[in-house]
């Protein structure tokens, strides 16, 4: 059985406050008859590790689905980041004696370090040889260079929007109803320990019983006499 070192509730970390809800279950019921337990504590108590538990793994859930989200967007972003290089370079050495084809393309500059900037550049390029393609140029590079750079700055865009919108929604009000539930665990512990007190004193070992550190108890006269005797 956990021993608990304080009550302050708000202050749990959340495996404490697992186990001080587990240990709950299991002994409130015992105990509600002989502490006048309201029956909105007993229910409360019974179901509250679930309750915690459930709000924990969703949480853990969404995180996990978030990295994996993220992991992907970092692998298509580094390869649909590297295809452009090729392409850039590839325009470079074509029209290298042209300053404004190059500076069209946006090849005549260090590619950017901000994402947002990245995906701005290749789309500059993808626009600029879509332009010379509708003026009917014929000194242009390959199109099927520029149909899979395309298709990889289309697959890096999809992930990303995945990961923005799970990140900012569902994983942020998963977090918010997991603070939610704490907040009102550690109201119901509060009210709990107040009942439990109404029967028993702080230094009564049976609180461990139901999640609450045990206050030592204070030697009395008597006692302090008998030590004195043994010394």
């Amino acid at each position: 059985m956990p021993i608990f070192k304080d009550n302050y509730f708000t202050n749990d970390t959340y495996a404490l406050r697992t186990e001080r809800l587990k240990i709950i279950k299991n002994y409130i019921l015992d105990w509600s008859g002989h502490l006048s337990l309201p029956k909105e504590l007993l229910d409360w108590g019974m179901t509250a590790p679930n309750r915690w538990q459930n709000i924990l793994k969703k949480v853990e859930e969404k995180k996990n689905l978030n990295n994996t989200f993220y992991m992907e967007l970092k692998d298509i972003d580094e390869e649909t980041f590297k295809y452009y290089l090729r392409c850039k370079r590839l325009i470079k050495s074509k029209y290298s004696e042209n300053e404004k084809i190059l500076h069209r393309f946006a090849a005549d500059t260090r590619f950017p370090r901000n994402r947002a900037d990245k995906i701005s550049t290749i789309n500059k390029m993808l626009r600029t040889f879509y332009k010379q393609k509708e003026q009917n140029d014929l000194d242009i590079i390959p199109e099927d260079f520029m149909i899979k750079l395309k298709k990889l700055l289309k697959s890096s865009e999809t992930i990303f929007e995945k990961a923005h919108l799970n990140g900012r929604s569902t994983s942020v009000h998963a977090v918010e109803k997991q603070v939610e539930i704490f907040k009102d665990d550690s109201k119901k512990l509060r009210s709990l320990f107040s009942w439990a007190l109404m029967t028993w004193e702080p230094d009564e070992p049976y609180l461990v019983q139901l999640g609450f550190a045990v206050k030592p108890k204070r030697k009395n006269k008597r006692d302090f006499e008998a030590d004195e005797e043994l010394e």
